[in-house]
């Protein structure tokens, strides 16, 4: 019989685990941003893709969770939309800062609300509402809107297309869920995000300096498998409503992370975005699907 002190201490297990992880990915949008000085973008994602890929795909033979369950062509579907939010990613990042780009990218939660009722006719609270607006109005103020003239278009796009490929990455990530365990979903998006980008850009190797490699390594081991392994145990542990509020401290540390390690410095305005889009999206999150694990 499960008491109520064993629940409770796997809900604060859980709450650790997802804050870790929500850590881990903060301080990923710096490194890979420091790693962008020496690397292009699309090289970035494809040595990330590849070597998660690796991981993932170990973990997921070792654990017998390769079946794909006659999904290939929806998991074909997922690895390359994984592969076009990594890129706009870090394309977003190195023009716009690391804590404006990963603001953006975090307002997905926005068009998965509207999924939700648009597409699939499902009733959302006139809070949940407020709450997209509060989001959207916290993103125009991280994105710099008041000052129109210091806009970077094609940051702003990239930035852009980052938020839509992440809310599909989301819709697409719930619906695969239904048949295939979270590992098998990651070993098989990361394997096809790989291939897309291997096609799509020159495969390079990343130079040889010590702090090159010790970036590559934290983009791959604690950047991506580890946080991500560490959301899927928090989901065993506590409820996604959960997970997914607690991740939304991750816009917050990337931006900390990046204002202390590359000294990308934030207008007050910036920061009163920030905390409208942190707080908005950890409303929202209670009104969507199953939460992602992060990108």
């Amino acid at each position: 019989m499960t008491t109520s002190s064993s629940l409770s201490e796997k809900h604060r297990r859980g709450i650790a685990y997802t804050a870790l992880a929500a850590l881990l990915f903060g301080v990923n949008g710096a490194v890979a941003a420091d790693l962008l000085m020496a690397i292009p973008a699309g090289t970035v994602a494809q040595i990330r893709s590849v070597l998660a890929a690796l991981v993932l795909g170990l973990i997921a033979y070792r654990r017998r969770a390769v079946a794909t369950n006659g999904r290939l062509l929806a998991l074909v579907g997922f690895g390359l939309n994984l592969a076009i939010v990594s890129l706009s990613f870090l394309v977003g990042i190195s023009r716009l800062g690391v804590g404006p780009g990963v603001t953006i990218q975090f307002s997905a939660p926005v068009l998965v609300l509207a999924w939700i009722r648009l597409v699939n006719k499902r009733r959302v609270p006139a809070l949940a509402w407020v709450a997209a607006l509060v989001a959207l109005i916290g993103v125009a103020l991280v994105s710099g809107a008041p000052n129109f003239g210091r806009l970077d278009p094609v940051g702003l796009l990239a930035a852009g297309i980052a938020a839509l490929s992440f809310a599909t990455y989301i819709i697409l990530s719930g619906f695969l869920g239904r048949w295939l365990p979270t590992i098998t979903i990651a070993a098989y998006g990361f394997s096809f995000s790989a291939l897309f980008l291997l096609a799509a850009f020159k495969v390079a190797l990343p130079p040889t300096e010590p702090r090159v490699l010790a970036g590559v390594v934290w983009l791959v081991i604690l950047g991506t498998v580890v946080p991500f392994l560490l959301e899927v145990a928090a989901l065993r542990l506590t409820d996604p409503g959960t997970v997914g509020v607690v991740a939304t401290l991750e816009p917050a540390i990337a931006a900390a992370v990046a204002w202390w390690w590359l000294d990308q410095i934030l207008t007050p305005l910036q920061v009163l975005g920030g905390v409208l889009v942190v707080g908005a999206v950890a409303l929202i999150e209670r009104y969507s699907a199953r939460p992602p694990l992060g990108i």
